[in-house]
């Protein structure tokens, strides 16, 4: 087989730009590309009740396992590979043979399809693996190494009690110093889950049963959009670049809901709610959470229209909001997030450079006991001074410390607190006022809260910089009100 040796992103943008669409950016750098929405390949089957080893892809001969199609010695998948080469650099070598080519469709019936081990094909476009119609079929792990554009929709993942353990992810995507980086692998409308039912799960067992996350990404241009995460211990980790997790529902998990530690990645739109943590899990809990690696610089990152919920009755349980307490970040922008939680940190930048935290709403679920804020202040090392705008929010409180600060059109529930080396730029837009009566309901010992405004809530603002949508994507209309909604006359 001829080896084209070439540096790894020249090979893949000669291999890749030829095919599903991809736009090459400035410096030759390749843009994200997005899967279709009705794939138009070859549809290929999987059954493991009724398929069949030597069996053809067909409605009549499916294959019987997922595992077997996706091995490198069958040779069904038609895609180029990356191959190491000795100086440490990867090199494509062409596609050859194999039924299945890029732009493809894998339907899996119902069924236990087992762990399966994607490694180094690099598609041209995504081939899709899908549940078929009306069909529930699971896998228990799932391993991506050096790959490119795979689509997953329809699936489910769950690693049993007795397949788990607090190591490593149940569905893994690295970039692989020996089998090469991964990119464009994507994750539509799946289930991810430790196990169905946790009804006799004590407090340690949600950090010893399940797996660490539930998925982990190192791959540049994931794309998570409309999963369910539940019963697990973190949920979802991104390192990966330029990747994108949105529409998701996150649910009962006993520590981190989002961790994201790659530059240009998105968390849009999600729904985290039914915090697990206790005093059983030694690392503090957070629904969207981020920091750095190997003393990298994060940047471009937007948190938006996210809804927070933690409305866990128990008097030992915490979750924090949207946090940055570690490592170096810059250009970050939270904003028309939702947000109501039991501790301190309800949005938290520490050493945050180029921040903007716009038209977010936070309420405290304990009020007077643990008065939830929004958090500007410099690096936990005390290295880098915390800059930011923060703008048009609604929020039991915010602090400032050791940061510069332009603050206007915040509506808080107690005055804004200054602390040791803030520096604020305040135009006296900024209001005091009680945060309950202007939610549409907030009764959160009753677990009742709807963040939303009343419609005769006193609210009118005048920023002038708002996100154009609010939280539910209808188009503001001046003047503007602070917080995530816009109201509905």
């Amino acid at each position: 087989m001829k080896v084209t040796s070439l540096p790894l992103a020249l090979a893949l943008a000669l291999v890749l730009a030829t095919g599903a669409g991809l736009v090459l950016a400035v410096g030759g750098a390749l843009a994200c590309d997005q899967p279709k929405d009705f794939p138009s390949g070859r549809v290929f089957h999987v059954d493991p009740a009724h398929g069949a080893v030597n069996g053809d892809g067909s409605t009549g001969h499916p294959w019987r396992s997922l595992a077997d199609v996706l091995d490198p010695a069958r040779g069904l998948v038609a895609a180029p590979r990356q191959q190491r080469q000795p100086d440490g650099t990867f090199a494509i070598a062409p596609a050859s043979g194999g039924p299945i080519h890029a732009g493809d469709i894998i339907e899996l019936a119902s069924g236990d399809h087992g762990d399966l081990k994607i490694i180094g094909y690099a598609n041209q476009d995504y081939i899709t693996v899908i549940a078929a119609p009306g069909q529930k079929p699971v896998v228990h792990r799932l391993w991506i190494a050096g790959a490119s554009h795979w689509l997953f929709r329809g699936l489910t993942f769950s690693a049993a009690n007795g397949d788990s353990g607090p190591r490593d992810a149940i569905v893994e995507a690295v970039s692989h110093a020996f089998l090469g980086p991964s990119d464009h692998i994507a994750f539509i409308g799946n289930r991810i889950l430790t196990a169905q039912t946790v009804d006799d799960w004590r407090p340690e067992d949600w950090v010893t049963k399940p797996k660490n996350y539930g998925l982990v990404s190192q791959a540049r241009c994931t794309l998570l959009r409309g999963n369910e995460f539940f019963n697990l211990r973190n949920a979802v980790g991104v390192g990966g670049a330029d990747s994108v997790v949105e529409d998701n529902a996150i649910h009962d998990f006993g520590n981190d809901a989002v961790d994201f530690y790659a530059s240009g990645v998105t968390i849009r739109s999600n729904r985290i709610s039914a915090s697990r943590h206790t005093p059983a899990e030694p690392l503090h809990p957070d629904a969207i959470q981020g920091w750095t690696v190997n003393n990298a610089t994060v940047r471009n990152i937007l948190v938006e229209g996210n809804v927070i919920l933690n409305l866990n009755p128990a008097e030992d349980n915490e979750m924090h909001g949207i946090s940055i307490f570690d490592g170096r970040f810059e250009g970050v922008t939270i904003q028309n997030n939702a947000i109501a939680t039991n501790t301190w940190h309800g949005i938290a930048l520490f050493g945050v450079r180029d921040a903007k935290v716009v038209n977010n709403t936070l309420a405290a679920t304990h009020p007077g006991r643990q008065d939830s804020w929004i958090m500007i202040r410099d690096s936990a090392d005390h290295a880098v001074r915390g800059q930011a705008v923060v703008r048009n929010n609604i929020a039991s409180a915010i602090v400032i410390e050791n940061a510069d600060v332009t603050l206007d059109h915040n509506l808080t529930a107690a005055p804004i607190r200054l602390q040791k080396g803030a520096h604020v730029a305040d135009d006296g837009s900024n209001r005091v006022a009680p945060l309950a009566p202007l939610f549409q309901a907030f009764r959160p010992k009753a677990g009742v809260l709807d963040l939303h405004l009343a419609v005769a809530a006193p609210l009118v603002g005048e920023a002038s910089s708002a996100p154009e949508r609010d939280a539910d994507g209808r188009k503001r209309v001046g003047p503007i009100d602070p917080g995530a909604y816009a109201r509905k006359f």
